[in-house]
């Protein structure tokens, strides 16, 4: 019973720390983010390749692209076609944000807080430009390599869950087709 403090010490400790060093990697991913959205003296294909990089850097792709399809689908394509997918899925995710931030030129972005459930560290964010604020929450793992994001939710909608939504309804439509997703995919 006398070691009870001192447990509950301990893991509070560490959740403080890991807290910590999410921070510091939120708030410098977050910096190189608005430098890239604000950078004007790069050529359109240059700017892309930043998004690229910081997409492939902070973005946890491949745990993504799976998830929105599901193990079956996975399961019943090759690995030529899920390379394809992946591939497809990367390009899309990347013009995505590219669209979004050259859209939306924000001035800042705040970090208010962050909470751990599950192993998954959600970030509470505030994004602004001159004429608006938005809230974002960012979930993100740590790989023990680095920190990776694998949802935002901007003002209560979920990537993840809009986008899931809409290739199960192209998969449905198509009888799990992982080639009509992709087509479908690149059209966008």
């Amino acid at each position: 019973m006398r070691n009870l403090p001192l447990i509950f010490f301990i893991i509070f400790s560490l959740s403080t720390l890991q807290a910590s060093e999410v921070s510091e990697w939120f708030e410098r991913e977050s910096n190189q983010f608005l430098e890239i959205i604000n950078n004007n003296e790069g050529t359109e294909s240059e700017n892309y390749e930043r998004y690229k990089y910081f997409v492939n850097k902070n973005f946890a792709v491949k745990s993504i692209a799976y998830g929105l399809i599901g193990e079956k689908i996975i399961e019943n394509s090759s690995q030529s076609d899920l390379s394809i997918y992946l591939d497809v899925f990367s390009d899309y995710l990347i013009k995505t944000i590219y669209k979004l931030a050259n859209s939306n030129s924000s001035s800042s972005i705040i970090l208010k807080d962050v909470d751990i459930k599950n192993d998954i560290y959600i970030i509470k964010s505030e994004i602004s430009d001159k004429k608006s604020t938005a809230n974002l929450y960012w979930k993100v793992i740590n790989t023990g390599e680095s920190y990776k994001i694998i949802d935002v939710i901007v003002e209560n909608t979920s990537y993840f869950v809009t986008k899931k939504s809409e290739f199960n309804k192209i998969l449905r439509k198509n009888r799990g087709s992982l080639e009509s997703l992709i087509t479908e995919i690149q059209k966008i």
